[in-house]
């Protein structure tokens, strides 16, 4: 993965994320689904953790010990503070302790991008493929954008949050139509279709083990201008085939 450079968000950019807005509906479909699919488990490694929020609550609700593997320092020392294991770590090229039982990744995936589509999915390929064989489950929570054509919408997000241009422009829209803003602007942002990341999922040797479909966001006319049909947050187990 030396060869495919990832684009980073700026610190102010990052900071944006230092929230729990959805760290209870992830605790309870990780409370729904991993149970059932690993009933032994002892440690949980949260790729791209952040402060530690999910952690915390998942540490707190089923004894699991955890840890958290992040890019930010000051999301590293908010972990430590409130007495979370934390590290260092990069999600494309993480550390191994050989006490992992599952992996998380908290819409992270759709953060991974690079210079070009094949870039951006390489990343996302190299961040999940380290795991195979070598967990007993991976967690997903991931954004879905399903698109009234194809998979256009995720691609449409992508390349313009990429272009520093376009994102210009739309910067400038989004002062007047406020869904369409983004923190993500000049960086770049991969959603994916239900479709794109299984098959993606599947490619790499995984299987769905269990699924939770969320519940439907609200699209705002000016977004279905990107031909969004459907945003949601989906939950996935995947086990090595």
């Amino acid at each position: 993965m030396s060869q495919i450079s990832q684009k980073m968000l700026a610190p102010q950019q990052v900071q944006a994320f230092y929230h729990d807005d959805f760290v209870d509906s992830q605790t309870r479909d990780f409370l729904e689904l991993v149970p059932s699919i690993v009933p032994d488990a002892a440690r949980l490694v949260d790729i791209g953790g952040g402060c530690g929020f999910f952690a915390g609550q998942v540490k707190a609700q089923t004894g699991l010990k955890v840890r958290v593997l992040d890019l930010d320092t000051d999301s590293i020392k908010a972990c430590r503070d409130r007495g979370i294991d934390a590290e260092l770590g990069d999600a494309v090229n993480p550390t191994f302790h050989g006490d992992e039982d599952i992996v998380s990744f908290n819409l992270i995936l759709h953060h991974l991008v690079g210079s070009s589509e094949f870039a951006s999915r390489a990343l996302q390929e190299a961040a999940l493929r380290p795991w195979r064989k070598r967990v007993k489950a991976l967690f997903i929570n991931e954004y879905i954008y399903d698109s009234y054509a194809g998979n256009s919408s995720g691609w449409l997000i992508y390349t313009i949050s990429s272009s520093k241009r376009l994102s210009t422009i739309a910067g400038l829209v989004a002062r007047f139509v406020p869904s369409l803003q983004a923190n993500t602007f000049g960086i770049g942002v991969r959603f994916r279709s239900h479709a794109e990341w299984t098959t993606l999922f599947e490619k790499l040797g995984y299987r769905v083990a269990a699924y939770h479909r969320g519940p439907e966001e609200t699209v705002s006319l000016a977004r279905r201008m990107l031909l969004i049909k459907s945003c949601r947050r989906d939950s996935f187990v995947l086990v090595s085939e």
